[in-house]
């Protein structure tokens, strides 16, 4: 009993312990601070991964062509882990550019990831319409363009992030107001042409229209839809081999350019069956070519979701008037509605080279997850269309693809599931590479592991100043109680017990200590986006920015398991670093005790 009275008065009296039991506070609060917070950070950036990337993804190692015949490959992996299997489905993933024109001209170029997906099967297997800017897309993936309520900012963020003006019309009602736009345009373009066809034949040879006596006059316009019998630079070969310069092509080429088209690259161009298909917006040539009938203003090319730092502009910080808070304002150089061209390799034949096709799509969302790695590069399609296009569909009409995306049942884990997969006949190591999404991302996931360590062993470097400080306190003690000691033994106590008073109160520090540290630890955590709020008012600025970080707060959690090793890891420091002045408090003989 006499060693908790004494271990008791010590902590109330010596109040130099009151420095160690700070150390340990503020040890243990901080730890527990940056472990919820690096915590939060991780889970939230493994949510947005997994987001895009499923549990297991069977990939080919052919990367061109892929499976030869995917449905085969989806029963294979059926009839191998069916039991734990929830929904599986292909993808079709290529490199290739992205291109559109901007004011001026100038065409912009991006290189991007390419994939091919099935918007009904797709949701089942992954959570990428989480991140759209359409409401309803966001319920249901679709590539079809909708009328307009495209999300100005994001809805994860708040209004007091990124905004985009730009949205607010996006969808048909900027299709349909561009459409009009080019129409009008085509109007004035044809009443210029008329004008220069009806101009009179000059009678003078100085006249700057005239090269020759016999101007050859322009061919005829060739009809929508058709293709023209010869195009300008035959045209101007004749004219040239028959020494008789065109009369018109000064004239022409003040005209202002417009969108042309070509046959597709996959076919004749001589040929009267060519399929016409529009490709990037580029001048005329001296003369008209052909037009394909396409109603921009009713009809859409194939729907594409872009990433939205594909089309990222000129961004700025605006300060609020009202509510005093700052955002970021940014333009985009394409919204839902306009039309792109992606160009990429098309697999061929089996054992022939690749070659280059593309096509025009229309944008119908933006993607944005708030991972630079994904929201610069990924442009999803339909599967369907990427599959004809990079012919990916054999002869007897089976398909072609990249990638098996699968998701497991609710409780299998992804690890076993992998490891049955790979282990099959179905799927030999040669041909196929099964991975789970931690796989593909182990890099990130490791480097953000390994930061974490380093940062709760320097964290833990405070607790163990508090520990040195302890020390030192209780040798103080030994020293100044040694007559104390002395009388203690003379009365009966054996060294034993005088070792655990000072242990005792060494444990009793550590308590207190990693007690108060775990209750401002959590109150810091709870209260942590009001506390950052505070900090930006009285510092003027953002401590945590939004626009800028991919989170809308500061993530924290709190993981009771790593709460419970930071304390003991704690009280252990506290208790070891009395066992040196107890073994010398332990040591003293009561008769030298006595005489000092």
């Amino acid at each position: 009993m006499y060693k908790l009275l004494l271990t008791w008065r010590y902590l109330l009296t010596r109040y130099i312990a009151l420095v160690s039991v700070i150390s340990v506070t503020l040890g243990v609060a901080t730890m527990i601070i940056v472990n919820a917070v690096m915590l939060g950070f991780s889970r939230e950036m493994e949510t947005r991964i997994h987001g895009v990337l499923s549990d297991v993804t069977i990939s080919s190692r052919s990367s061109l062509r892929g499976f030869d015949d995917v449905d085969a490959r989806v029963k294979d992996a059926l009839n191998v882990a069916g039991d734990m299997i929830e929904a599986i489905t292909p993808t079709v993933t290529t490199p290739g550019l992205l291109s559109f024109e901007v004011l001026g001209g100038e065409v912009i170029t991006r290189q991007v990831q390419i994939i091919g997906i099935s918007g009904i099967t797709h949701e089942k297997v992954t959570s990428i319409s989480q991140f759209l800017q359409h409401p309803e897309n966001r319920k249901h993936l679709s590539f079809l363009l909708r009328e307009d309520h495209y999300d100005t900012f994001n809805p994860e963020i708040g209004e007091t992030a990124i905004r985009r003006p730009a949205l607010e019309e996006g969808g048909w009602i900027h299709r349909r107001l561009v459409a009009r736009r080019e129409k009008a345009w085509e109007a004035e373009r044809q009443r210029q042409k008329e004008i220069v066809r009806n101009l009179p034949t000059p009678q003078s040879d100085h006249d700057p229209l005239v090269a020759s006596p016999n101007p050859v006059p322009p061919p005829p316009l060739a009809a929508p839809g058709s293709l023209p019998a010869a195009n300008s630079k035959k045209q101007e070969s004749r004219s040239s081999k028959a020494g008789t310069p065109d009369p018109y092509k000064e004239v022409l080429k003040n005209l202002p350019a417009k969108p042309s088209f070509n046959t597709d690259v996959n076919s004749d161009p001589d040929s009267p069956n060519a399929v016409p298909t529009p490709v990037l917006d580029s001048p005329l040539d001296d003369y008209e070519q052909f037009q394909v009938k396409f109603d921009k203003e009713t009809q859409q090319e194939t729907g594409a979701i872009v990433a939205v730092g594909i089309v990222s502009g000129l961004r700025r910080k605006i300060k609020d008037p009202e509510t005093g808070k700052s955002y970021f304002q940014e333009r985009l150089t394409r919204v839902p509605g306009d039309d792109i061209t992606l160009s990429f390799l098309a697999v061929g034949a089996e054992n022939s080279l690749p070659r280059i096709v593309y096509d025009r799509f229309t944008i119908t969302d933006l993607y944005e997850c708030r991972m630079t790695e994904y929201d610069e590069t990924f442009v999803f399609v339909p599967i369907e269309r990427l599959q004809e296009l990079r012919n990916m569909i054999a002869p007897n009409g089976t398909r072609l693809a990249t990638h098996l995306l699968i998701k497991a049942k609710p409780g299998i884990r992804i690890e076993k599931l992998r490891d049955k997969l790979q282990e099959s006949k179905e799927f030999p190591p040669a041909l196929f590479e099964v991975e789970t999404w931690r796989d593909q991302q182990a890099m990130m996931l490791a480097a953000v592991s390994t930061e974490l360590s380093i940062l709760n062993v320097l964290l833990f470097l405070i607790i163990a100043v508090a520990g040195f400080g302890i020390l030192a306190i209780f040798f103080m003690i030994v020293v100044e109680k040694t007559r104390d000691i002395g009388i203690l033994k003379s009365l009966g106590a054996s060294s034993l017990g005088i070792m655990q008073i000072y242990l005792g109160y060494g444990l009793a520090l550590g308590i207190v200590g990693s007690g108060l540290g775990l209750i401002l630890g959590l109150e810091f955590v709870h209260h942590i986006n009001d506390i950052a709020a505070f900090l930006s008012k009285i510092m003027g600025h953002e401590v945590f920015d939004p626009a800028i970080y991919m989170f809308h707060e500061v993530p924290a959690i709190v993981e009771p398991y790593t709460v419970f090793w930071i304390m003991l890891g704690a009280i252990f420091i506290a208790v070891l670093s009395g066992i040196l002045p107890a073994l010398r408090a332990a040591r003293l003989n009561p008769v030298d005790a006595l005489r000092v």
